[in-house]
């Protein structure tokens, strides 16, 4: 298989995968609208906090991915090579250095690859922030692509 083949088939997957991440996205937040017309919350969190916990529903080890065929346009605006992040000043460089490691891996493979990575390592510190830069890197590929409002 040429090497052009498997990025293509990674960058489907990956295309496949956002598409998924944007429909529970609009789900999630057609239902809380409902639950906010009927009284059952009264306000509907900012869509960064709804792709906070979608993406966290897919971080927990119970979370099985669905496969779903999802129709796209290979290479249509899917992030590639290094993704840039801005980890908390607190997180030591070691850290930081896995976190980049990680959100790399789920822009040039797939998220899901880089979520059975960083639950292998058994290492709290690093899936929460890792969770926390991958929502950040998928809400600000969303607003570029028109999906979501920036904050």
């Amino acid at each position: 298989m040429a090497e052009s083949e498997l990025a293509g088939g990674q960058t489907n997957t990956l295309e496949q995968e956002i598409a998924r991440i944007e429909r529970d996205l609009a789900f999630k937040r057609e239902t809380l609208e409902k639950q906010k017309q009927t009284g059952v919350i009264s306000e509907v969190p900012h869509e960064k906090e709804t792709l906070r916990e979608i993406v966290g529903e897919k971080m927990t080890p119970s979370a099985t991915p669905t496969p779903q065929a999802v129709p796209t346009t290979p290479g249509a605006g899917v992030p590639t090579g290094s993704v840039g992040i801005e980890p908390p000043s607190y997180m030591s460089e070691e850290l930081k250095g896995k976190v980049q490691e990680l959100v790399n891996t789920a822009f040039s493979k797939t998220i899901d690859d880089a979520i059975k990575q960083a639950r292998a390592t058994n290492n709290a510190a690093l899936i929460d922030a890792f969770h926390d830069a991958l929502v950040d890197e998928l809400y600000n590929y969303l607003v570029e692509r028109g999906k979501l409002k920036k904050l």
